[in-house]
């Protein structure tokens, strides 16, 4: 103990914080970052398509506002969502409720990636690992964070869901996917 006061030897406050901080496990906010972003590219993977679809139409009839609708009404119709189509010859709705299996790969695929990245810790760091029902529970939360909002802009255009299978078909996905 040469030279050394025990006063200063001890970490302060702020240090130990940061420290404590530092070496957490992101727990449920990492989850529900990557489920909303999951969510959010599968969505914009969507409209890119959709929009290029619009631009290169020779008439384009609704604008891109209904391209944009269409988008949406596409992206939860990969999920297994049923689509109304309001606007028929016959006046009468008409149902779409059978989606293509090839529209559903980007989503599952993107939830799917994001459980993986939200249960896995930093390989170089020596935080924990969050818990696995922690991890599901945030991706699933996140991407749902993101449907509402998109299942209630896609109820504005010419393909409407059908609210029930919405409530029943995203939800569904996004818990078995992310499992």
């Amino acid at each position: 103990m040469a030279g050394v006061i025990h006063t200063t030897a001890r970490r302060s406050a702020r240090a130990r914080l940061l420290t404590r901080l530092r070496d957490r496990s992101p727990g449920l906010s990492g989850g529900l970052l990557g489920g909303a972003l999951a969510a959010g590219l599968g969505l914009a993977a969507f409209a890119v398509l959709v929009m290029l679809l619009w631009i290169s139409s020779p008439y384009p009839d609704s604008g891109p506002n209904g391209a944009l609708h269409t988008a949406a009404a596409l992206w939860l119709l990969a999920h297994g969502a049923e689509l109304v189509r309001t606007d028929t010859l016959s006046g009468v709705p008409a149902p779409m409720g059978l989606p293509p299996l090839l529209l559903l790969v980007l989503p599952v695929w993107l939830l799917h990636r994001a459980a993986r990245d939200a249960t896995d810790g930093d390989v170089e760091g020596d935080a924990p690992l969050v818990p696995g029902r922690t991890a599901w529970s945030g991706v699933v939360l996140g991407y749902l964070a993101v449907a509402a909002p998109a299942a209630v802009y896609a109820g504005g255009g010419g393909l409407r869901p059908s609210w029930g299978s919405v409530g029943v078909a995203v939800p569904l996905v996004a818990v078995v996917a992310a499992g």
